[in-house]
């Protein structure tokens, strides 16, 4: 995956960056829509899950809450979406496609 997909953005940042409050970040963060590590007293947010002007696709809300674990989350969406292995997960996220990536997430939570 890019490196700036998988930079880790600190929750400040993202709160003046996107002009939100720092409590709406918090709040998708513990309903699990957001997936956060914590590192030295402050909440990082991998890139990955935000798209263009920050927006978080609902697909990422559902593929997140789904998963619960960041390690099995993103070897999930690394993952080929077909089986020419063209497009990941990831890419269909972006594209609209959270129900399939969702559907895939639940199979894989389920083995």
């Amino acid at each position: 995956m890019h490196d700036t997909l998988t930079t880790p953005l600190p929750g400040s940042w993202l709160s003046s960056r996107l002009g939100v409050n720092p409590r709406e970040i918090e709040q998708l963060r513990d309903r699990g829509e957001l997936f956060a590590v914590r590192e030295d007293g402050e909440w990082l947010y991998p890139a990955w899950q935000f798209g263009p002007g920050g927006k978080i696709p609902v697909g990422v809300r559902e593929a997140v809450k789904t998963a619960r674990a960041e390690a099995r989350l993103l070897a999930l969406l690394r993952r080929p979406a077909g089986l020419l292995g063209a497009t990941r997960l990831l890419d269909l996220l972006f594209e609209g496609r959270s129900d399939f990536v969702v559907e895939a997430v639940r199979s894989a939570a389920a083995t």
